[in-house]
């Protein structure tokens, strides 16, 4: 995982709303690049079967996502408990939209 920080909730609770969407998306934007970093991984680990080290490296790089994600728990929390919870709900239903999207053109092209 390239960047595993998650947005300063202190940092966030300061800003207006505008900002704090800007906050969101950016951190949506990480986070896609996270997945396109982790697409790389899984293909160095297919091609470098024979190497050394390999397996262990994949599976570091899998704990790194799990670690995130449990921290993740604990940020999602504190937003709540500032009240700011439902605001990133709201762009994280934007973003589903915006991804769902994107898969039904990847799936149109592929059944081409």
């Amino acid at each position: 995982m390239r960047n595993n920080r998650l947005p300063s909730i202190s940092d966030i609770v300061l800003e207006s709303k505008e900002e704090r969407i800007i906050y969101y998306r950016k951190f949506f934007a990480e986070l896609r690049l996270n997945r396109l970093y982790f697409q790389l991984t899984i293909l160095n680990y297919f091609s470098s079967l024979d190497r050394a080290g390999n397996s262990e490296s994949f599976t570091s790089e899998l704990d790194n996502y799990v670690s995130f994600f449990k921290k993740m728990d604990n940020w999602l929390e504190t937003l709540k408990f500032e009240g700011l919870y439902p605001e990133f709900q709201e762009q994280c239903l934007d973003e589903i939209k915006a991804i769902e999207q994107i898969i039904q053109s990847y799936e149109g092209k592929m059944k081409n």
